[in-house]
Order: C-alpha cells, then sequence, then structure tokens
C-alpha cells in the first residue's frame, strides 16, 4: 500500500471537511468525531461548480494562448 497517497487522501478529505464547515455548509463535534452535512440545493451546486470550472478553464486558455495561430 502506498502510504504517501493514503496520508494525501486524509489531509485532502480533512480540508474538505474543515472549509465545508468554515462556509458554515457543515457541522463538526470535536468531542464525538461526528460530522454532519447540511443539507443544500443539488441543482444549485451543479450549476454554481460549472460556472467556476468553464471560467477557469477560459482564463487557463487565455493565459496559455491557446487561441492564437
Amino acid at each position: 500500500m502506498n502510504w504517501n497517497a493514503t496520508r494525501l487522501l486524509v489531509y485532502a478529505a480533512s480540508f474538505a471537511a474543515s472549509a465545508l464547515a468554515l462556509a458554515g455548509l457543515a457541522d463538526f463535534d470535536a468531542a464525538t468525531g461526528n460530522f454532519d452535512l447540511a443539507p443544500f440545493n443539488l441543482y444549485a451546486a451543479v450549476g454554481a461548480i460549472g460556472g467556476i470550472v468553464s471560467s477557469a478553464l477560459a482564463a487557463l486558455a487565455l493565459w496559455r494562448g491557446w487561441g492564437r495561430k
């Protein structure tokens, strides 16, 4: 088993959980270790993520000059 990949996965999951808790979308109880995700609108989340990804790709294309000949 690749322990570095496992450690990276645990760190990434912990960072995502703490970011959700910081944004107010989740609750974490340190005494019991419970992580509760608050309900959210999946359609709105997918729409927002699509806009963010498309804007990031457009910025990357502009930076790299992919539209030029």
